[in-house]
């Protein structure tokens, strides 16, 4: 039946049993009971084979099927039953960013609760596996592993996200760097509690590395004063808390 197409059927002409198979029996819808029934129906002896391009339709399921090349039935016209789709039946890389277009998916079109935080297994998105860059603390302040306690500081990379304690009984800086030296990204924030007498002056390096602070003030203003520096450009910061000039 493959590539038979119509044939136009002029009189007097004999119709051959080629003719029959081909042209009509191949062509028209079969109608069986059900699945069984259809598949006795070809393959034995003096019964058709089934190829691609044949319909049926079946009493018991009142739908539609057509039989594809190299099969097997296939319902004509049938939808996505949920949990149809699964990443065992996608073949890797089938279905790409390229191949959806902007826009074609949006929060509409997701039904409500579709997609749950019971969806995700415990532990299924770790900080391994997202993408790359500075781990973040957050808004949570972690205090740092040791308290500082030497006269002078200066912060690094390690107190990112950090509470830096300076724990001193003299007066004593804490130092901020330039981007070339330590490069801490734009947003970064740190930190600063004065746990000892001492006072804490938050202190640029010379000439390379700005600090605002609201009327000049960068020094913490006694015991138990904390502040926090944060970069707002390659050597720009600011400093804002409980601090005094």
């Amino acid at each position: 039946m493959a590539g038979a197409g119509v044939k136009l059927f002029v009189q007097n002409t004999p119709l051959t049993a080629a003719d029959l198979n081909t042209y009509i029996q191949d062509q028209v819808i079969c109608v069986f009971d059900d699945e069984a029934a259809r598949t006795a129906a070809f393959g034995g002896a003096g019964e058709p084979t089934l190829s691609e391009g044949r319909f049926s339709y079946l009493k018991d399921t009142d739908k539609l099927y057509y039989y594809p090349q190299g099969g097997p039935w296939t319902e004509v016209g049938a939808q996505v039953e949920d949990g149809e789709i699964t990443a065992a039946k996608l073949a890797s890389d089938s279905v790409t960013t390229a191949k959806i277009v902007n826009l074609n998916v949006t929060t509409a079109k997701l039904a409500d609760d579709a997609v749950a935080s019971a969806k995700i297994a415990d532990g299924a998105i770790t900080q391994a596996k997202l993408a790359t860059g500075t781990p973040q603390a957050g808004f949570r302040s972690v205090q740092n592993a040791a308290t500082i306690t030497s006269s002078n500081y200066t912060i690094q990379l390690s107190d990112l996200g950090k509470l830096v304690e300076i724990d001193n009984a003299t007066a004593c800086t804490l130092t901020v760097p330039t981007n070339a030296s330590v490069a801490f990204a734009v947003g970064d924030r740190i930190d600063v509690l004065q746990v000892g007498a001492g006072q804490v002056t938050i202190t640029p390096v010379s000439g390379t590395v700005t600090i605002n602070g609201y009327d000049g003030g960068l020094k913490l203003n006694g015991q138990w004063a904390a502040a926090t520096l944060i970069k707002r450009a390659t050597n720009t910061w600011v400093a804002v808390g409980n601090l005094t000039t």
